[in-house]
């Protein structure tokens, strides 16, 4: 088709997979490199150029700027798992008409959470017991990033939307735009204007909504069977039906996993500021490790979504495997960086003589180093399982993991003080992972559905 003459845009389908996963993962590796660049440029201006309080006040939403953010991530990957199985299909009316839907959807979304967030924000912030000295600093930032969050999920829809018709690259540029006018922002509003905590959030808000306009202007201009119609806006309960098919459990899936961090900060806030400071710089280093094979694991929903719309099921399984070969050596670099570096990382968001932080989160970064293959592989068997439409062994993974964190985090906190809570969230992917791992290798799901293809094929006729 013409958008393949003219664009960087994959076809999945075909190929040696270890090739094309690389290939796929590259742009979005480094997109994943601004992104964080993007997550950490708050913590590190406010930590060096304002306050440890500050830093803190920003580290007590995390959790719940994180529910907001998973429940919309749910949403963009069932539109991500929708086109890229209708693209692998060469149905090109599907796909214009799943993007309509999206829009639709993406209106409806952002403006529930936007009144929600201006009108529970604090009783959010006091429900998980944010220390008095940061609640004001805390609500005020969740507050304004919420409420302005449509910038965001127009952004993420219109990048799953190019990564699913196999174009990792666009989606780089934009982010890499949004990075660094994010922190010539975030600069000028806490160095220059002295704003603190309120001028990092605009700033953050700002960045996204230019970014989100860049990229559906992109979208649109580039490939004409992404533009969609007055007519595929209008709701279709048939299409709405198969994003609620794959949205509403991943939503319930992030929403439990967000319950659980929930739970966990209201054990960390009640452990002090330092504890708070902690867990958000320990954090900011994890994501620093983790951006070395994070990209490769979420993108191979991609990998598996447009194959098993072309039907092309073993393709799936080679793929798996030599995505855990190249994973290998990823989580490996990655696991050394946090035990060899994590002490001097942690400077990068704290002045030197903040020692009772830096221990702290040092301790964090040694206990999730030592889990991170746990943490990766839970990533890629869900990434595997999201892509083929196969998300009730998430859902399943998800309340596993939920469960264990929440009972871990107060039971092991109680016996071993804040060092418990930081065993509780490993824990949680070890347990987390035996249902994807189940479904992927144990339930038979290709013999499934090659019966069901051929009973398709018999029925048409």
């Amino acid at each position: 088709m013409e958008e393949k003459r003219k664009s960087a845009a994959l076809d999945l389908t075909n190929g040696e997979p270890l090739r094309l996963l690389i290939l796929f993962a590259i742009p979005m590796f480094i997109g994943s490199l601004f992104q964080l660049l993007y997550n950490m440029v708050d913590s590190a201006v406010l930590g060096r150029f304002v306050s440890k309080s500050a830093l803190a006040a920003v580290g007590a939403t995390a959790t719940a700027h994180s529910l907001v953010f998973m429940v919309g991530n749910a949403v963009t990957n069932a539109v991500s798992i929708l086109v890229s199985q209708a693209w692998g299909a060469k149905d090109h009316e599907k796909v214009r008409h799943t993007v309509g839907q999206a829009v639709l959807i993406n209106i409806v979304f952002s403006a529930i959470i936007a009144v929600l967030s201006l009108s529970f924000s604090k009783p959010l912030m006091r429900l998980l017991n944010t220390p008095d000295s940061i609640i004001e600093d805390a609500s005020l930032y969740l507050m304004i990033t919420c409420s302005m969050f449509f910038g965001q999920m127009v952004y993420n829809t219109a990048a799953s939307i190019l990564r699913a018709a196999g174009d990792s690259r666009a989606p780089l540029y934009f982010l890499i735009f949004c990075s660094l006018l994010n922190i010539v922002l975030d600069l000028a509003a806490v160095v220059w204007l002295h704003l603190d905590v309120a001028g990092v959030a605009w700033a953050t808000v700002i960045s996204q909504c230019l970014s989100a306009i860049v990229s559906v202007t992109y979208m649109l201009r580039k490939y004409s069977v992404l533009r969609f119609r007055k007519s595929d806006i209008r709701p279709d309960g048939k299409i709405m039906k198969e994003y609620a098919r794959i949205a509403v459990p991943m939503t319930l899936q992030n929403v439990l996993l967000s319950v659980g961090m929930l739970a966990m900060t209201y054990v960390i806030n009640s452990f002090g500021e330092d504890i708070v400071a902690a867990y958000t710089v320990g954090g900011r280093v994890e994501q620093i490790a983790t951006v070395l094979f994070s990209q490769v694991a979420f993108s191979f929903s991609i990998y598996s979504g447009q194959n098993y719309g072309a039907k092309k099921y073993d393709r799936i399984t080679d793929g798996f495997l030599a995505a855990v070969k190249l994973l290998s050596g990823l989580v490996l670099a990655a696991m050394l960086i946090m035990f060899l570096f994590g002490d001097r990382l942690c400077l990068l968001f704290v002045q030197a003589e903040e020692t009772a932080a830096i221990e702290a989160a040092v301790k964090m970064i040694h206990i999730d180093a030592a889990f991170m293959p746990m943490l990766c592989a839970i990533w890629l068997f869900n990434s595997a399982l999201r892509g083929m439409g196969m998300i009730k062994p998430t859902v399943i993974s998800s309340v596993i993991e939920l469960a264990s964190k929440i009972g871990l985090s107060f039971l092991l906190s109680a016996l071993m003080g804040y060092v418990g809570i930081w065993l509780a969230a490993p824990l949680g992917w070890v347990v987390g992972l035996i249902p994807g791992v189940y479904a992927f290798c144990f339930s038979g799901w290709k013999k499934k559905v090659l019966e069901a293809d051929r009973k398709a094929a018999a029925d048409r006729a």
